[in-house]
């Protein structure tokens, strides 16, 4: 079984604020959004951006701070650019309060 990262407790985690973790040498953000946690890449694909310096939008898409790119939280889709490469997802899980980082999903 691939390993997993405890990250904190569900309520660590403010709604719409985009925290940035480790996991296994890799920067990867991490979004609770409408009760919800998503997993992704933290660098933007157009200009490689911090995306835990952005913001998330009404619609749950990430948005990089620099030039407006839109990703979609769930699927890691480019939904806007300039960015022309989709993000790298993650397995992101509760078990009981705990938030845990899985894999990526390929």
């Amino acid at each position: 079984m691939a390993e997993r990262l405890r990250l904190g407790s569900s309520d660590d985690f403010e709604d719409g604020l985009v925290y940035s973790f480790d996991f296994e040498g890799q920067d990867v953000a991490v979004v609770r959004f409408r009760g919800r946690f998503y997993a992704f890449s933290n660098r933007c694909t157009h200009w490689g951006v911090s995306l835990s310096d952005g913001w998330v939008n009404s619609a749950g898409q990430i948005i990089c701070l620099l030039h407006d790119s839109a990703f979609d939280m769930r699927s890691g889709s480019v939904m806007d650019g300039p960015a022309g490469e989709d993000l790298l997802t993650y397995d992101v899980s509760l078990e009981g309060e705990d938030v845990l980082l899985g894999p990526p999903r390929t």
